[in-house]
């Protein structure tokens, strides 16, 4: 991300409120709640440092600059002595780990690979990240991560620049083509000014164009987090295979101590953590036949809530609401659903979401029914899928061998050959490097590779998804699947779907 030299005063001034000026890893410290959200929206949108943005928002008068700076006279290292005896005591000596998850921390990373990104998305589900998104901007040459282990085999780091290089010149032509293709092909909405139009369909351009970038392609994103969360964060770098994210976990630990002095404590990976994935993954090579022929479908109903049983989901969710605002027995509002005609079961879900609103949440009671999904979808497409931190997903490793998405677009602007020549060169490289250096193979893998993933979401959860996916606002690939799975959802339980994606029709 783009971060200019300070003058000496913006630098003392930055530094009351971040724990590094110029750093990759830094923490935002000593700013009210309520600003730290807008500082981080920009960021998705606007190639800058968060620090940028704070240093905008001082300078520019959204903030009462002395209301927040420090008005003691306590040098740092005595205040950070002091916080850790404090905390050897109550934390270390009398175990209450829940001070550490009252510890609200908000943890910035710039410049790290989209393929290390994802997996810390997973790491932990409680955290709220906001990422540098690709969608909105254009990632520029320099933007890539070089794995750390390439260093012992210059010739085939070489070949990695190469196939950055090439998938990254057809990014270009890429965006190229479907810009003066979106010009022609595309309309002006209403009232629409021509630097709005132009500034829509290079978005779309950006957008389409992506798949042709690899996993190594730099991100940036913020999380805001607990401290015991961040100590489960950091554990889980330090195990991972990748050097990329040992050394991002030092420097999380790093500046962590700055500001959360001995809450970030344990940080050693468990033997369990180190070896967990390698045992089961050797296990799961000597179990399976690798010539079982998988499903050529990439949106799977591997099974819902009461299928097989006596219990149709509907029955399940009418059975929750009932015993929620009755107040029996849950054995005898079973009895009593299983006794109610079909119409009744559906003027009971009907009464229970009459009157919702585009951006209201169902009720608890349907969190009751679950579906599992298979879906074998784009790495474009699973970024946008892994934010939905309600829902729970088992996931397969970023392979080159599941196929690939070719957006509509490219198609319809007759550059199918740029992005197959990339994706057939990242192929190349992600076999070779699986056979030299298994552990960074998935970094030459594209965002049109198709990844195995399994979504086990509860009704509530689906609902929410449905509505933020299946509108015109949300990118195509994520749409149509969300559009499969809810239709999925509809041929078992049309009771429980035409509430449905309500903010696309409002």
């Amino acid at each position: 991300m783009q971060m200019r030299k300070l003058t000496p005063a913006e630098e003392k001034l930055l530094q009351n409120f971040v724990t590094d000026v110029y750093g990759p890893v830094y923490f935002i410290h000593s700013l009210p709640e309520f600003i730290i959200p807008p500082i981080n929206s920009k960021v998705s949108r606007k190639d800058t440092s968060w620090r940028l943005n704070i240093l905008e928002s001082l300078m520019d008068g959204d903030l009462d600059i002395t209301e927040y700076l420090p008005k003691h006279s306590i040098p740092m290292e005595k205040a950070i002595e002091k916080a850790k005896k404090f905390h050897e005591k109550w934390v270390e000596r009398f175990g209450h780990s829940s001070i550490a998850e009252q510890h609200l921390l908000h943890l910035c990373v710039e410049d790290v690979s989209r393929l290390l990104s994802g997996d810390i998305e997973l790491m932990n589900r409680r955290p709220a990240f906001i990422e540098w998104s690709q969608r909105y901007q254009k990632p520029t040459r320099e933007k890539v991560v070089i794995p750390p282990e390439l260093e012992k085999d210059p010739i085939l780091k070489e070949k990695f620049l190469r196939v950055w290089n090439r998938t990254y010149d057809a990014y270009e032509k890429l965006v190229r083509i479907l810009t003066e293709y979106l010009k022609a092909s595309e309309e002006k909405k209403e009232g629409e000014t021509e630097e709005k139009f132009l500034d829509r369909i290079e978005k779309i351009a950006f957008e389409d164009a992506r798949y042709a970038l690899i996993l190594a392609t730099k991100t940036s994103f913020a999380v805001a987090l607990n401290a015991l969360d961040l100590q489960d964060i950091v554990r889980k770098l330090f195990a991972h295979p990748t050097e990329e994210a040992k050394i991002l976990g030092k420097r999380i630990v790093e500046q962590g101590e700055k500001i959360a002095p001995s809450t970030l404590r344990h940080l050693k990976p468990s033997i369990y953590q180190i070896k967990v994935n390698e045992r089961l993954k050797e296990l799961a090579e000597h179990l399976i036949d690798t010539n079982v022929q998988d499903s050529s479908e990439d949106v799977v109903l591997l099974d819902y809530s009461g299928k097989g049983t006596e219990n149709t989901p509907v029955d399940i969710v009418v059975q929750h609401i009932l015993f929620t605002y009755s107040g029996k027995d849950f054995e005898n509002v079973k009895k009593i659903v299983k006794k109610i005609s079909e119409e009744e079961k559906e003027r009971v879900i009907k009464i229970a979401v009459e009157d919702i609103g585009e951006f209201d949440h169902l009720i608890d009671a349907f969190k009751s029914v679950r579906f599992k999904f298979q879906l074998k979808i784009s790495e474009a497409n699973w970024h946008q899928l892994l934010r939905h931190r309600t829902i729970i997903f088992d996931w397969a490793e970023p392979t080159v061998e599941n196929g690939f998405v070719i957006p509509p677009n490219v198609k319809k602007a007759g550059a199918e050959e740029i992005l197959v020549e990339a994706i057939k060169a990242s192929e190349d490289l992600f076999y070779e490097l699986k056979d030299k250096m298994p552990e960074i193979s998935a970094y030459a893998v594209t965002n049109a590779h198709k990844r195995l993933v399994v979504m086990n979401a509860d009704l509530w959860a689906f609902d929410h998804f449905a509505n933020l996916r299946c509108t015109n606002e949300a990118q195509w690939d994520i749409r149509e699947t969300a559009f499969k799975m809810l239709d999925m959802i509809r041929n078992v339980a049309p009771q429980l779907a035409f509430f449905m994606a309500r903010r696309r029709r409002a």
